[in-house]
């Protein structure tokens, strides 16, 4: 697999390690597609410190997630996740790591990101690989496979398909684990990524080294190591030689020297001193199965020197083991034995000292899952608050609407009550008048006596009264006084107009 070997080299002493882990997409853990902002910087820094210090790598996922998370970024939070669990798997955190990569495959299917969701399958698959589980990891790895097949992800399917090889492999499945390595080298000369095809030659080595097949290791080791000389990497170049070298120990101990040596001068040249000390050891040992002891107990030596300045407690105690065997050999029983103790004490120091961080690091997940805890109570709360908060708006809302619906209709019947009570007063006084005039019209109706002779009216008190004014009082007439034209032709004449 691709991850592992960048920063720790082999850390096998004597045999072929089963081999670094695989990336989670390509060499290292890979960034989400598009993705901008302050938390995909930190997730983009976690990523890169992943390989080089898990330490960093885990407080910089850690700050992603939960600037995510109060940012309410599903996509972001589930990447931040995908690199905690990267980061704990580094340290050997299995649970931790897959509860975290569970975590973030459960955000990616919320988010809808079906990349996202494959990513995280390729972590499970890898976690559980290191678990021993090999029937998990395959279910999940074949879970990624479905997804990238769909979606045609031909980076992703290179990946899934040399990280089935190395399921297969350990599964004893060994056709089936080259198969599946085939796979992925013909999508990634396919796509041209030079650096991943190196990384397939060198796990179908690792197959053809387990099935016992030491010349069709060293082919594809040495295939690997062609493509790294092209793309002048002298870390990766190393790490080929070193390859190279365990399968030619067991053959051809002067060779493989040859090959370490060569591996340790690109190792002091590009500064890989965790990669120096791993050649030293395996120096020794070529140096120990030729009967070299002491150049075995110098390139010990030097390798404890190294290791002093290194955190390294695994190669160190590697390095303690083999100068107690080499002692032994020599017949240094005493030293043998100092050796021995100090080798016994490592391994006592490496398992506290992993204990104390498992714990650590348990502490620290149960308290970040605390404050987790009180952050949704809280959220929980607030969101309860707010719907009692808009409960009551929406009540007092309501009773405003009504209030005003209730004034409203109130005005609108007090404007026609008292439009009918002006409608009823003009109607009274209307018919009051017309009550008046009918009076008045009924006054001047039926016989009225009349003189003959003067033309006055009499009134029922027995008083005469000219008709003008009789008819005035009983009536809104009014008279005015003029001369007819008869009356006036006879006053022409000399005659009183009031002759017959």
């Amino acid at each position: 697999m691709e991850a592992r070997s960048k920063r720790a080299g082999w850390r096998a002493v004597g045999i072929l390690a089963i081999g670094p882990l695989a990336a989670l997409s390509g060499g290292t853990a890979s960034a989400q597609p598009g993705a901008t902002g302050p938390i995909a910087a930190l997730n983009t820094q976690a990523r890169e410190l992943s390989e080089t210090s898990p330490e960093q790598s885990l407080a910089a996922a850690t700050k992603a997630q939960a600037a995510a998370h109060e940012a309410g970024d599903l996509r972001g939070e589930a990447e931040a996740y995908n690199y905690i669990a990267y980061a704990h798997r580094n340290q050997s955190l299995l649970d931790l790591s897959r509860r975290d990569a569970q975590e973030s495959v459960r955000l990616y299917v919320q988010a809808g990101d079906r990349w996202g969701e494959a990513q995280g399958y390729n972590t499970l698959g890898l976690i559980e690989a290191d678990a021993g589980r090999f029937v998990e990891a395959l279910q999940n790895h074949l879970k990624a496979l479905a997804i990238r097949e769909q979606d045609g992800d031909k980076e992703g399917l290179s990946y899934t398909f040399n990280n089935l090889g190395n399921i297969y492999r350990n599964m004893g499945d060994y056709q089936k684990a080259l198969e599946f390595h085939e796979r992925g080298l013909k999508l990634k000369i396919e796509l041209g990524n030079k650096s991943s095809e190196a990384y397939s030659h060198h796990n179908i080595g690792l197959v053809y080294f387990v099935m016992k097949d030491h010349a069709g290791a060293l082919a594809a080791y040495r295939r690997g190591l062609a493509i790294r000389e092209q793309l002048k990497d002298p870390r990766a170049i190393a790490v080929s030689l070193n390859a190279i070298g365990q399968v030619e120990s067991l053959a051809d101990p002067a060779a493989a020297l040859r090959t370490y040596q060569r591996a340790l001068v690109l190792r002091r040249e590009t500064g890989d001193r965790r990669g120096e000390m791993a050649t030293e050891i395996n120096l020794a040992d070529v140096h120990r199965r030729m009967s070299r002891l002491p150049d075995a107990v110098a390139a010990l030596n030097r390798a404890m020197a190294i290791g002093a300045n290194l955190d390294a407690p695994l190669m160190h105690s590697n390095a303690l083991k083999g100068l107690a065997e080499v002692e032994a050999l020599a017949g240094n029983y005493a030293a043998a034995y100092r050796r021995q103790v100090q080798y016994q004490e490592a391994r006592d120091k490496i398992f506290n000292q992993e204990t104390a961080e498992r714990f650590h690091h348990l502490e620290v997940a149960q308290e970040r899952e605390r404050h987790q805890q009180q952050i949704e109570l809280l959220e929980r709360e607030n969101a309860l608050r707010d719907a009692q908060l808009t409960r009551v708006r929406t009540t007092r809302t309501a009773l405003a609407v009504i209030a005003v619906l209730i004034l409203v209709t109130l005005a609108s019947l007090y404007a026609r009550f008292r439009l009918k009570n002006q409608s009823e007063a003009r109607l009274r006084a209307k018919a009051e008048e017309l009550s008046a005039a009918l009076t008045r019209v009924q006054t001047l109706k039926g016989m009225l006596p009349i003189c003959a002779w003067c033309k006055k009216i009499r009134e029922d008190n027995g008083y005469w009264t000219q008709v003008e004014r009789f008819i005035a009082g009983h009536s809104a007439a009014e008279f005015t006084h003029c001369i007819c034209p008869s009356c006036a032709h006879k006053l022409e004449d000399g005659a009183s107009p009031l002759e017959a």
